[in-house]
Parts: structure tokens; sequence; C-alpha cells
């Protein structure tokens, strides 16, 4: 099956929603939003639309909650890194695609910080791992060499990541890897979650616990997103360990305020007014924290 507009580094940021289940994450905080009418230009903050046999999921750009972390002023926490980015201790093709995803978000990570060698790290970590994955080696020659020539430019880097990802996802929508694919958005998943949880206990954010208490409905559909692909029953533990993550969004509430949206003809801008106030206890949000950091840990190996 094939999985479209797939990211095959996932990098943050993977909230795989429904489209009619929910907006962006800044009509749900309660922001006015702007949405340009005419055709918006392709570029690494935007985000893409994946149609899984009859479904449509919004995933929004790879980078955006990476941006979000670098908005809310944390600083870059080595520690919070999957240790040693060795490819090769990870041998089966599941392991090997859900630690694709870790990596590819760690690398994000540490590209919004202008941690350009530890990037490099993780780069060829993902080379390693794409390859075992069947992902011609091709795909990153040249590439890796842009790396190599920009390290001290973050801008051309961000540009670097989204076009592999173009390039990855087109080799994996021709070989029809879709449960490779699945695995890869569920690393990347982890990992942002993982990310933004460990961070809320240092900066105390408001919007990063709105983004974690919003994957309420993100989860559901990653879930529903992995058992399409699940045929032979190899994600039966995954499914089962992120349904316990669920299970801990059950108490997570949400309210939805519609309000007309303001319509400017001259500059073909529709302001969206309506909201999405998500609320999460203390108590919920332990739970998951707890929950999704033994998850990360136990796919990557780290203790």
């Amino acid at each position: 099956m094939k999985l479209n507009a797939l990211s095959f580094l996932c990098i943050l940021g993977l909230s795989a929603t429904v489209i009619s289940c929910g907006g962006s994450s800044d009509e749900s905080q309660g922001g006015t939003k702007k949405v340009e009418e005419t055709k918006p230009k392709k570029t690494a903050g935007n985000a893409s639309v994946v149609k899984v046999g009859d479904k449509l999921f919004n995933v929004p750009s790879p980078l955006e909650t990476a941006f979000l972390i670098e908005k809310v002023g944390g600083n870059f926490n080595e520690t919070m890194l999957a240790k040693n980015a060795d490819a090769n201790k990870h041998s089966t093709k599941q392991a090997q695609a859900l630690n694709l995803g870790i990596y590819g978000a760690d690398l994000g990570y540490s590209l919004i910080h202008n941690q350009s060698q530890q990037a490099f790290a993780y780069l060829a970590a993902c080379k390693k791992l794409g390859t075992e994955l069947g992902i011609s080696p091709a795909l990153y020659a040249d590439l890796m060499k842009q790396f190599e020539g920009n390290m001290d430019n973050k801008d051309s880097l961000l540009l670097f990541v989204s076009e592999l990802n173009r390039l990855s996802d087109e080799y994996l929508k021709e070989n029809e890897s879709g449960d490779i694919s699945a695995m890869i958005l569920a690393g990347g998943w982890v990992e942002s979650l993982y990310f933004a949880t460990e961070l809320l206990e240092a900066t105390n954010s408001d919007k990063l616990r709105q983004r974690i208490a919003e994957q309420k409905n993100t989860i559901d559909n990653l879930i529903g997103l992995l058992g399409q692909e699940n045929e032979s029953g190899v994600l039966d533990d995954l499914i089962g360990k992120l349904n316990d993550v669920k299970a801990s969004y059950a108490s997570v509430s949400s309210t939805y305020e519609y309000a007309e949206p303001e319509t400017q003809a001259d500059s073909k801008l529709t302001i969206i007014k309506s909201k999405t106030t998500v609320e999460m206890s203390d108590e919920t949000l332990h739970e998951i924290t707890t929950k999704i950091t033994a998850l990360r840990n136990e796919i990557t190996g780290n203790s």
C-alpha cells in the first residue's frame, strides 16, 4: 500500500490528523490564523496531505515542532538526544524504521539549534538505516556533499532536509513500502512528543503543554494508520504500547468555539477566528510523560 507524501525523516511535529477532525495548532491555541486563498508554495514549512486507503491525513511540516521548541526558548539539551547514533545496533526492519524516525527527529532538533556537527552524525545514521531498509545510497550522495559544504548555514541545511524528504518520499512511494513508512512516522512522532514533554519540564511553556494535549487526536490516527499497514501482525506490539499511551489521553478534554471567519478580498486572505481549547491535568501529563519516555527508551535502547 502506498503512503502518499510521507516525509522519510519525519523530523518533528508529526501530527497525523485526519482533516475532518481538527485544525492547525495556531487555530487550536485560539489565535487568529491567516489563510491564503491562492495556492501556497511548497516549502519546508508547509504541511502535506497523506492518503491511506480512503482516509486523508494532514501531516504538518516535519520541522513545525522544532520551530515551536525554538520559539518557546528552550536551550539545546544534548542529553535529550538518542545516545550514540549507532545504526548498527538495530538489526530488525521494525527497529531500523522506528529509529530512522527517532534519528531524523534528533537531526531536526540539532539543526534548529545550530548544532551542525551533531546533526551530521545523525544524518550519517539516517543514511545507514535508510540503506538497510532498501533506500538507495545514491539518493544521499550529492545531498551529503551539499550538507558538508553548508555546515554553518542553518537555512541551507533546512532546505537540504526538505529536499532529502522529497526524494526519499518518492522512493518509498515507488516501492510501496507503506509499513516501513508508517513505522518511520511512528518513531518520529514518539521522539517529537518525548522532546515536548522533556522541554515542558524545563520551560513550563503553555504552548508546549497545548501541543502535548493536542496529540490526543494524533495518536488515535497514528494507531489507525499502523493498523492498516499491519497485515502480517508485526506491528502488534508497537500498536499495543501506543494504545497504552492513548489510554492516558482519555481524560484530555477539548472545547470548540466557532466564530465567523473574516475574508479580506483585497489581500485574498481568510482569517480563521474559531478556536479549540484543550485541557489536561497535571496527573494526566505525568502519565503521558512516563509512558512516552519508556516507549522511546525501549525503541532506542537507551536506559
